[in-house]
């Protein structure tokens, strides 16, 4: 009996053993499911929530932003395109006595000024040697022969997309033949004159900016529309014949003129690049257009000495050539060629 009882005493231990291990069991598949259906619960909230349009919506503020970013970037006259794979040129035509400026960019050309008539046709040449067949923008700073005189021929070369120049008191207005053939050629393509204005577009790589004084002249040479090329962090700065009357009035409009390429203004005459100019500007290099033995006597040598304050290194077409700047909105280079 006593064996039997040991035995009975026994059994009621081993079946509270097996509920406790049942127990267990229960209790961690509880666990596992309770966790799983936790997790499934999260995740289709998460998806849930995602396609309610928060998501989406996060998405265009961010667009919204960088595109803020980018018109920002815009109106500080930065190119869209990142800085190091940009492909921009600036050429600084040898035209003689006279002002002639190339700039190109992703197949694009525009073209401000042309220097005098010349019956050789160099600028026409200069152009299709760069593979040029169609102008995106034509400037003219303002309307003297030395700026626009074979503009008429060119105009007759190559189909123009926009054509740009200062409205002159009518007083000013030249009468002379070669600008009433400008005047046809423009219309005869069909185009309207832009008149110059504060304004900003783009060409491939580049973003242009045109500037005009707001103040009344007595000399032409004080209507010149101003032109500044940017690139990334690369500048240039054509201020076509300003001379110190409009330089005054455009640094009071608080311009950015700030470049790394100065057009000097008016072949370096000493009526204008006036020191306060190029304080603004803080060019690292200067371009002087003019011809050799010219009779004006430019670059004068106050203002060349005034220009060498300031400026590092200045060039000369009389002296150097064709002066061309390439630019990735990074780098900068320049060469000198002979026509």
């Amino acid at each position: 009996m006593q064996q039997n009882r040991n035995k009975l005493s026994m059994q009621p231990s081993k079946q509270t053993g097996q509920d406790n291990s049942q127990t267990l069991i229960v209790i961690g598949v509880g666990l596992i499911v309770l966790a799983l259906a936790v997790f499934g619960i999260l995740f289709l909230f998460s998806k849930g929530s995602g396609s309610s349009g928060g998501e989406s919506s996060g998405g265009e503020q961010s667009l919204s932003a960088n595109s803020a970013d980018k018109s920002e970037a815009d109106q500080n006259g930065n190119s869209s395109t990142p800085e190091g794979s940009a492909q921009v040129k600036v050429h600084f035509i040898d035209v003689g006595q006279g002002d002639c400026t190339l700039v190109m960019s992703r197949g694009e050309a525009m073209l401000i000024d042309s220097g005098e008539r010349d019956d050789s046709d160099r600028v026409i040449k200069y152009l299709k040697e760069q593979g040029i067949t169609k102008l995106s923008c034509i400037i003219v700073t303002h309307p003297h022969t030395d700026h626009m005189g074979e503009m008429p021929d060119i105009l007759k070369a190559f189909k123009t997309d926009k054509f740009i120049m200062p409205k002159v008191p009518d007083n000013m207005v030249p009468t002379i033949m070669r600008y009433e053939k400008m005047l046809k050629q423009i219309k005869n393509q069909g185009l309207e004159i832009s008149w110059s204005s504060n304004s900003e577009f783009r060409l491939g790589d580049a973003v242009i900016n045109t500037y005009t004084p707001k103040g009344q002249f007595e000399e032409l040479n004080d209507y010149s529309t101003v032109v500044k090329i940017s690139c990334g962090s690369r500048k240039f700065l054509i201020m076509g014949d300003t001379e110190k009357e409009e330089e005054s009035d455009l640094l009071a409009q608080k311009f950015d003129f700030r470049a790394d390429v100065l057009k000097v203004p008016h072949h370096g005459s000493y009526k204008g690049t006036t020191s306060e100019l190029l304080k603004a500007v803080g060019a690292q290099y200067a371009v002087i257009c003019c011809g050799k033995n010219n009779d004006y006597g430019h670059p004068h040598d106050s203002t060349l000495k005034r220009i060498k304050k300031f400026v590092s290194n200045v060039y000369i077409t009389k002296d150097n050539g064709d002066i061309v700047f390439t630019t990735d909105g990074k780098s900068l280079t320049v060469t000198t060629q002979r026509g």
